[in-house]
């Protein structure tokens, strides 16, 4: 029996490198592409390993032209500071749902649920009426609100979840040291919940980092411009100079591979409230 749980693990580790080495093959091809000058025709097989010396040209072109560096630091301040906003929004929403008791609060809680069915598309023109009677359209407030107050529903139902698996005797034990409510949010709830708002706060940020509809609806100025639209200007300038093309992907992706590798510990972590109660 040990010997057959042996090769059984071995198969299934195999086929998970398999099917691993399968889905990165896109991936290398775009990154080794992006480092060759490749013009008119892709090759008829993929590109696993670029030709030395490396073609750092694509690169730097890709970052100078059409104003690539300054719509990729609008994306990250834009993304950023959605990003704050969502976990504000989503943390203090999700602790209230679940350490207040209210009149309402399950129906109000679905209500809040049910905004999740409904299509972006479908919303748009009451969003884009709301947000032009605030004057906030062309603005990266009015983005933000946006955010705010669309993309909140499926992180306050995730970390409700979590915060209601923290043991309340932490929170009493605090509070009988003279603790408050935002302090016992800062000290306890959120540094036990770390793996859940890590997850959703990758999630979101590369939500909001290739977010496209958004910007182009509700913004209108060049400089207001982000890396969803600048990519979609080199599609359309640089069809056919896949070198060129891949580079500029490579770095919209760099971001969003740093902020994983940055909290993929967070997303392994479990049982961090194991033995905190005796029982």
């Amino acid at each position: 029996m040990k010997k057959k749980k042996i090769i059984s693990q071995i198969c299934i580790h195999v086929i998970l490198v398999a099917l691993t080495a399968i889905c990165l093959l896109p991936f290398l091809s775009m990154i080794s592409t992006s480092f060759m000058k490749v013009k008119g025709v892709l090759p008829n097989e993929p590109i696993l390993f670029p030709n030395f010396p490396l073609y750092l040209e694509n690169y730097v072109k890709a970052w100078t032209a059409n104003h690539f560096q300054t719509y990729f630091f609008n994306t990250l301040y834009v993304s950023a500071v959605g990003l704050v906003v969502n976990l504000l929004i989503s943390i203090t929403m999700a602790y209230s749902f679940s350490r207040f008791q209210f009149p309402g609060k399950e129906t109000i809680f679905n209500i809040l649920l049910l905004t999740m069915m409904i299509p972006a598309q479908l919303a748009m023109i009451s969003q884009y009426t709301v947000l032009n009677g605030l004057n906030m359209i062309d603005t990266y407030r009015g983005i933000w609100l946006l955010w705010g107050g669309t993309c909140v529903a499926g992180n306050t139902f995730f970390y409700r979840g979590f915060f209601e698996a923290v043991p309340k005797e932490l929170e009493e034990s605090m509070y009988l040291d003279g603790a408050t409510r935002f302090q016992t949010l800062v000290h306890c709830i959120i540094p036990l919940s770390k793996p859940a708002i890590a997850t959703q706060a990758v999630l979101a940020f590369n939500g909001y980092w290739s977010n496209l509809f958004d910007i182009l609806t509700f913004t209108k100025s060049t400089n207001k411009r982000t890396l969803s639209v600048a990519l979609q200007l080199f599609r359309g300038q640089y069809t056919t100079n896949y070198g060129l093309m891949f580079a500029a992907s490579v770095i919209v992706i760099i971001p969003i591979i740093v902020l994983f590798v940055v909290f993929q510990k967070q997303f392994m972590q479990q049982g961090i409230t194991d033995g905190s109660i005796k029982g």
